[in-house]
């Protein structure tokens, strides 16, 4: 039998077995190894149901609804002081597109179908101007619903919604229930709308519970 020619390209080198067309596996593993650089198929945890059936998109389009829960006299007046709050802020936070006030038995309620972070804007912005006085943030999209405290501008302590339900006008849960739409409301005042002159004179006038 005649030795192997060194300089036949189709010589098998130990280690090295040609698949079926004629190229050596270990070539191929480098060639694979050379597209995948950089490119992990490790996660961190493994996927659930949940992951494979959500989707960012179609959480965009589920509704929220933010109400703020005040001790305010009227709407007016409240329209005023997230008007003046919002001047009063130096983080540049502006009143979110949508924002309404409007009067409840308990105390004007300021709402809006605020994702969660414009809702925690408007809330720093309205308990600025009211300085002490704290109100109460409520926020649902879909099944989560949550409560935090504002004070002064500053975000306080997230409570269980259902302790503090009880303490404000029936509206503010039926608008977190969907029992009552805020289409359904009137068409409430636009803070954003004021100007400073305008804010002052609301909070004067609004300053007694109709």
């Amino acid at each position: 039998m005649n030795a192997a020619d060194p300089e036949d390209p189709r010589e098998e080198r130990p280690g090295e077995q040609p698949d079926d067309s004629g190229r050596p596996t270990d070539d191929i593993d480098a060639e694979f190894a050379r597209l995948m650089e950089g490119i992990s198929l490790e996660q961190d945890a493994p996927l659930t149901v949940e992951d494979v059936l959500s989707d960012s998109s179609e959480e965009d389009e589920v509704p929220s609804v933010a109400v703020i829960a005040t001790s305010v006299a009227s709407a007016k007046a409240l329209a005023g002081v997230v008007r003046l709050g919002r001047e009063a802020r130096t983080d540049g936070l502006d009143i979110p597109v949508g924002t309404r006030t409007h009067d409840s038995a308990t105390g004007a309620i300021a709402v809006g179908p605020l994702a969660e972070t414009a809702a925690h804007d408007l809330a720093a912005i309205a308990s600025t101007a009211l300085q002490r006085n704290g109100i109460v943030l409520f926020w649902r999209r879909g099944d989560r619903m949550t409560a935090t405290r504002y004070k002064n501008g500053e975000r306080g302590e997230d409570i269980s919604p259902a302790i503090v339900l009880g303490a404000v006008d029936d509206l503010v849960e039926e608008l977190l229930l969907g029992a009552t739409g805020l289409d359904e409301l009137e068409e409430g005042l636009d803070p954003s709308a004021l100007s400073r002159t305008e804010a002052l004179a609301w909070i004067a006038s609004g300053k007694k519970r109709r």
